[in-house]
């Protein structure tokens, strides 16, 4: 039965690998066609794709009454992304590329980092306005739905080629065929992501538990970590392969999905009301991972020093949540 789980993990490693390479290739092609940035490409299609894990056990734990637990997964998942994801591929770029992610930072327009900037900042404040002045409530959730489907939509449409308003005939032109079989592809390669990632948490904590691994041990590391195992495998490959703009778009947009659909979702659907300042760690440290992203990116620093800043970081996180550090 170990051979077999250990089968199961080896495949869904290579699928991931290459599902990861054709996520990426297909997401660059769908910019070059479009006339857009790769970020905004990384920030809307590969964030939103990414973030289905989240998503589905957003939709589960709110009809179970479970809110809480969508609501801990998604400020996790915005501690994971940044600190361990943006972490460990600045370390990586230096270590083996030799460079630094701060020349793709420098190659964003202007409206690139307003789109960042604002990302970043919805992440941070609305955490903290929940836990410190807002009710967790139904109509709070909407209005983060709202605020994820208005934004998104802005910056889809905000390129002249991408217009809702295109003409029939624009629609038939062939390379707008090729854009919609590129954005497919792509789509393709992220549900292989996420569908290979799922085997593979699933084979480990089999593999875990057959060795004698605690059951709170395996929470707190493979499934904490398996809802954000899409974005670590596409982000990590698209940075190592020279695509930091399409993987900082995807962090930023994939925190701040989850802080509006995901967490409206959950807002939206849950029959009982959240005490979200049970939450107030893990607010603190999702609000503080967005600020030093902000900080770096705007200072261009985004090197391998940087990287381990940010992996002290989420050690940091780690010992607050296993009980190993009260830090209030």
């Amino acid at each position: 039965m170990e051979l077999i789980n250990l089968a199961i993990m080896v495949t869904s490693l290579a699928v991931l690998e290459v599902s990861s390479h054709v996520a990426i290739r297909n997401a660059v092609k769908v910019a070059e066609l479009t006339s857009t940035s790769t970020s905004k490409i990384g920030f809307t299609l590969i964030a939103l794709s990414t973030s289905l894990p989240e998503l589905a056990v957003a939709i589960f734990s709110a009809v179970e009454g479970e809110a809480g637990v969508s609501i801990g997964n998604v400020l996790g998942s915005n501690v994971f992304n940044i600190c361990a994801i943006v972490g460990s591929g600045l370390l990586l770029t230096s270590l083996l590329r030799g460079g630094k992610v701060s020349t793709a930072v420098a190659a964003l327009s202007s409206e690139e980092m307003e789109m960042m900037y604002f990302g970043m900042f919805i992440a941070a404040v609305v955490p903290i306005a929940i836990v410190g002045l807002l009710p967790a409530s139904p109509l709070v959730g909407a209005l983060l739905v709202a605020i994820f489907v208005y934004y998104n939509v802005k910056v889809l449409f905000a390129s002249k080629n991408m217009s809702p308003d295109a003409t029939s005939s624009e629609a038939r032109d062939p390379g707008r065929r090729g854009v919609l079989v590129h954005v497919a592809l792509a789509l393709l390669g992220v549900l292989g992501v996420i569908a290979s990632a799922d085997f593979l948490v699933d084979s480990a904590v089999r593999i875990a538990l057959e060795v004698g691994v605690p059951p709170s041990a395996i929470a707190a590391t493979f499934i904490a970590g398996g809802t954000s195992l899409p974005e670590l495998s596409l982000d990590l490959n698209a940075i190592l392969r020279g695509e930091a703009g399409l993987a900082l778009g995807d962090i930023v947009g994939s925190c701040f999905t989850n802080i509006t659909l995901i967490l409206g979702v959950s807002l939206l659907l849950s029959p009982v009301k959240v005490d979200t300042k049970v939450f107030s760690d893990l607010v603190m440290f999702s609000t503080l991972a967005n600020i030093v992203l902000w900080y770096l990116m705007g200072k261009g620093r985004l090197g391998g020093r940087e990287g381990l800043y940010l992996l002290a970081l989420y050690v940091l996180y780690l010992a607050s949540v296993m009980g190993v550090i009260v830090l209030r």
